[in-house]
């Protein structure tokens, strides 16, 4: 074999190498504008408008809300902050951990079971309809005093819905995931439709994400938000 081979040879070899490092690069950085319409008791409209950054090695979901109030939500794990002016002006319990968001789970790879395999539930039942496999969580004996069943459905490799009841088996709420995009290995649903019951009212919210970067290396006061004393 002459040098002229070994040359093609090596360079094809370093372009693959080059194509699996990106494909397998690790997403850490999220940041997105979003839009909110949902409807509140009576069926009013409303709408929300504004850009969310989080980064999975912070944890913390930074939502820079722009309509109709100007203000910055910050979600922790234990604890949601309602921040105007630079002053904290409410804080609420989270009750969601951020490492089940949406955002963290697109970011490791784990939204098609929505990390529940780490979430303290144990796959029940699996079966297919429609082009669909769905699947049953049931929670794991420590937690059933306090959670119900949770059914996942995905289409393809990309989770398509969650339906989540309580221990009455009644639905809670629905999740339903639309209009993935993709960008080197990484995807995420753009329309996020979530209906939820209150009083035995059902109502709608539709989320949706436009210019998605991921990885970004600006906005570095976003992604470490520090929050006011």
């Amino acid at each position: 074999m002459n040098r002229k081979y070994y040359f093609v040879l090596f360079a094809l070899v370093i372009l693959l190498l080059q194509k699996y490092s990106v494909e397998a690069q690790d997403f850490y950085r999220f940041k997105a504008d979003y839009t909110i319409k949902l409807s509140n008791k009576g069926n009013k409209p409303v709408m929300k408008k504004g850009t969310v950054f989080y980064d999975k090695n912070v944890k913390k979901i930074v939502i820079k809300n722009g309509f109709p109030l100007k203000e910055n939500i910050i979600h922790s794990d234990t604890s949601i902050y309602f921040i105007r002016v630079g002053r904290v002006i409410n804080r609420t319990t989270n009750f969601l951990p951020v490492e089940f968001s949406v955002f963290h789970l697109a970011l490791n790879g784990n939204l098609a079971n929505y990390g529940l395999d780490k979430a303290g539930y144990i796959l029940n039942d699996v079966s297919r309809d429609k082009g669909l496999v769905i699947a049953s969580w049931l929670p794991e004996n420590n937690f059933k005093e306090n959670l119900g069943k949770i059914i996942i459905a995905t289409k393809g490799k990309e989770l398509y819905s969650i339906v989540y009841l309580n221990k009455k088996e009644e639905i809670i709420s629905k999740h339903i995931f639309h209009k993935y995009m993709y960008d080197k290995g990484f995807s995420f649903p753009t329309e996020i439709v979530r209906i939820y019951y209150v009083d035995q009212e059902e109502l709608y919210e539709l989320t949706t994400y436009r210019n998605i970067k991921i990885n970004e290396t600006g906005n570095n006061e976003y992604y470490n938000y520090r929050i006011p004393e």
